[in-house]
């Protein structure tokens, strides 16, 4: 095996293994809030479903008014428990989102440095395998520079041309025109290249750095 994979295997599994389990909490943390979402919805339309019989004496209809306003500032105070808890999470998700991103984009960087090390460019690297219309080693070069200066908002072409590939292989959400101030890392890591365990990383690499 390459030196350089046995010099960074610590760094790069480690990070793997963040990546898998901060993902897991994101999946968790979206979920909850869609259940919350929902018990809000379900709330309105429980609230204005309650609608009172035309049928109804005076006196029914004064304990059902009653009854309704109670009900009104019960469900009130549930509903400011669900936006709260909503707007928590949102906090987390952001948070989560951005804590995967940068691991990605670690592991992007780790990558590219070892094609940089061993082949001193690109030129020289295999392509390794084919992904879609585009090959492993463009991918994680472009891949790389896109999570590092995705903020500029000014890609050079080669990376332009690389998420265009991908963009007709799996979708416009590796669109850099419709998506310009995204940072790409964690659907490169995880959708396009599937580094989701170590061992998928090294048989990546090995066939690149040999």
């Amino acid at each position: 095996m390459n030196q350089y994979l046995i010099d960074t295997k610590y760094a790069t599994s480690n990070i793997i293994d963040l990546i898998i389990h901060d993902e897991k909490e994101l999946e968790k943390a979206e979920e909850r809030k869609r259940r919350i979402d929902e018990e809000l919805k379900l709330s309105y339309e429980r609230f204005y479903a309650g609608d009172m019989s035309d049928d109804l004496s005076p006196t029914q209809v004064q304990y059902e008014y009653v009854q309704l306003m109670k009900h009104a500032e019960r469900l009130n105070e549930q509903e400011k428990q669900l936006i709260a808890e909503m707007e928590r999470l949102k906090n987390e998700i952001d948070a989560k989102s951005f804590a995967v991103s940068s691991l990605c984009g670690a592991l992007l960087q780790i990558s590219k440095q070892g094609i940089s090390i061993v082949h001193r460019g690109l030129g020289s690297c295999p392509n390794g395998r084919a992904i879609g219309n585009e090959v492993l080693k463009n991918i994680i070069w472009q891949g790389r520079n896109q999570s590092m200066h995705y903020e500029e908002n000014n890609p050079k072409q080669a990376a332009i041309t690389c998420f265009q590939n991908l963009e007709a292989s799996f979708g416009n959400e590796y669109s850099l025109t419709l998506h310009p101030s995204e940072n790409f890392a964690q659907k490169i890591v995880m959708q396009v290249l599937g580094w989701n365990n170590y061992q998928v990383y090294e048989q990546d690499m090995i066939s690149l750095l040999g």
